[in-house]
C-alpha cells in the first residue's frame, strides 16, 4: 500500500545559542521557496549554528534538497552561521551516497551536530535608535566606540559609512525605528540594521544606484564584501553588509 504524503511542517526551537529546525513531511521542489525563507528567517537571529533535523522528511528529489546548499552558501556571507543537517539511520532524506554530503555537514543525531559546532570568538553589540535624524549621529558614535573597543580602528571609516547609509535608508523609507547590530567573528565584520517594515529594497534600483555609488545602497553595494536583506521572524527585515577584516581576532 502506498504511503500518503504528509504535508510539510516546519518548526524551530532554541538550544543554547543555536537554533534547531525540525522539518517533517514531504519536501519537494514546490516547497523550495518556503524552506529557504524559513531557514533564513531563523538565521536572521544570528545563532551560533542552524541545525536542521530531516529524520522525518519524505523526499527523494535532489532539487528540493539543494535548498540546504543554497542556504548554507548564503549564511556563510551573513551572518556567518554554520548549517548542519541531522539524518537518522532510517531517514531517506539524504542517502549515504548523496552528493550533498560533499557540501554539507550531515550528522546522525542532533546532539552530535550541536557538539560538532565549534563556536568562534564572537563579539556582538547593538543599539536601538529613534526614527528621526538624530539616529544618524547616535549610530555613528555607537559604531566608532564599538569598533575602537574591538581593536578594529582601521575599519572605522567603512563601518560608520555602512551603518549610516543603512540607518538613513530605514528613516527615509519606513516609519520604523532602526536597530543597529555589529558582529565580528571568523574574520568578518557585519553591520546589520533591523526594522519592522516588511518591504525589501528593490534589486534593480540598487544596481542603478551602484554605478553612481555616492550614497544609499549603491554605496553599500560597492563598499561591502557582501550585502543583502532577509526577513525576520517578527515580520520585519534586516539589511546587512559585511567587511573582510585583516585581523584574526574573530577567527
Amino acid at each position: 500500500m502506498a504511503i500518503s504524503p504528509v504535508p510539510l511542517e516546519l518548526s524551530h526551537r532554541a538550544v543554547g545559542d543555536a537554533i534547531v529546525v525540525a522539518v517533517r513531511g514531504r519536501l519537494d521542489r514546490a516547497q523550495y521557496p518556503r524552506v529557504k525563507g524559513y531557514l533564513l528567517k531563523c538565521a536572521a537571529e544570528a545563532p551560533t549554528a542552524l541545525v536542521v533535523e530531516l529524520c522525518a522528511v519524505q523526499c527523494a528529489d535532489p532539487i528540493a534538497l539543494s535548498v540546504f546548499v543554497t542556504v548554507a552558501h548564503q549564511l556563510a556571507h551573513w551572518p556567518g552561521v554554520v548549517l548542519r543537517l541531522v539524518c537518522g539511520a532510517d531517514s531517506g532524506a539524504v542517502a549515504a551516497d548523496s552528493h550533498l554530503r560533499r557540501f554539507l555537514d550531515v550528522h546522525a543525531t542532533t546532539d552530535e551536530a550541536l557538539a560538532a559546532v565549534s563556536a568562534p570568538i564572537r563579539r556582538v553589540a547593538g543599539v536601538e535608535l529613534p526614527n528621526d535624524h538624530s539616529a544618524l549621529r547616535i549610530g555613528r558614535v555607537f559604531v566608532r566606540e564599538t569598533l575602537a573597543g574591538w581593536g578594529l580602528d582601521e575599519f572605522l571609516h567603512e563601518g560608520v559609512l555602512l551603518a549610516s547609509e543603512l540607518v538613513q535608508n530605514t528613516i527615509q523609507h519606513t516609519l520604523s525605528a532602526p536597530a543597529v547590530r555589529l558582529e565580528h567573528r571568523r574574520g568578518v565584520l557585519s553591520v546589520a540594521v533591523y526594522d519592522e517594515d516588511p518591504a525589501h529594497p528593490e534589486p534593480r534600483s540598487v544596481e542603478q544606484a551602484r554605478s553612481r555609488a555616492l550614497h544609499g545602497l549603491g554605496l553599500v553595494a560597492n563598499l561591502a564584501a557582501a550585502w543583502g536583506t532577509s526577513a525576520t521572524p517578527s515580520g520585519g527585515k534586516v539589511v546587512w553588509a559585511t567587511l573582510r577584516t585583516s585581523t584574526t581576532a574573530a577567527d
